[in-house]
């Protein structure tokens, strides 16, 4: 008799499983941003089962790479934008001319920030 395979939705949730002793070791804060990755493979499941890898995890890993890398290109237009004086009216206080990241600042609104690379 053939084999059924499992569909990657199963796989996704076998994968989570196996690493719940990881989530369960991390601090509360990181488990929410674990919790957002496994939630971005799973959106992104079928794609993955189209690709049909020989390894399903590298389709989750690269759903979950995708989903960040989206979340960083709004945030880059949208800081272009207020560096641009484009944005209309901000929510939080504007950049000083010149840009933050020009001038390696780190803090913006008393909120430490994570190096952004140059386009």
């Amino acid at each position: 008799m053939g084999r059924t395979t499992q569909t990657m939705t199963q796989l996704v949730a076998q994968e989570e499983a196996y690493w719940a002793p990881f989530r369960r070791a991390l601090r509360k804060e990181d488990q929410v941003v674990f919790d957002k990755l496994f939630a971005a493979a799973r959106h992104h499941t079928a794609p993955a089962h189209y690709a049909s890898h020989a390894t399903p995890f590298d389709s989750m890993l690269l759903a979950m790479i995708l989903e960040a890398m989206k979340a960083v290109e709004d945030l880059r237009q949208r800081l272009d934008a207020r560096e641009d004086g484009s944005a209309g009216t901000p929510t939080v206080a504007p950049l000083p001319r010149g840009g933050a990241r020009e001038r390696g600042n780190t803090e913006l609104n008393g909120v430490k920030q994570l190096p952004v690379p140059s386009p």
